[in-house]
């Protein structure tokens, strides 16, 4: 077993069950970076959003950005194809759902 590949695809799961606790809404990029830190998946911003490019590019979450006041955010939102994912009904080897 490749140790690296694993991590990823743990991480990759971890963003999902986020992203589905907050459903239908969305989560702050921030807050979701901060939160995988909270449970240990600590990396640098560049991992992050390689992980956020892997599963927006699959569908499985979807980036929202808005502007108010002049600021921008970036949010993230899961897709019901990464609901399907969590649920079972599809299956990805580069996500491991059963974190």
């Amino acid at each position: 077993m490749d140790v690296k590949r694993e991590k990823y695809r743990r991480i990759r799961g971890a963003m999902l069950k986020f992203l589905a606790k907050a459903h239908p809404g969305t989560i702050d990029s921030r807050v979701l970076y901060y939160l995988l830190d909270d449970v240990r998946y600590t990396m640098t911003e560049d991992e992050f959003l390689s992980h956020v490019i892997y599963l927006s590019e699959l569908g499985y979450m979807r980036i929202e950005r808005r502007e108010a006041t002049g600021v921008e955010v970036t949010m993230y939102v899961i897709t019901p194809q990464g609901l399907n994912l969590l649920d079972g009904f599809v299956a990805d080897v580069g996500v491991d759902v059963r974190f």
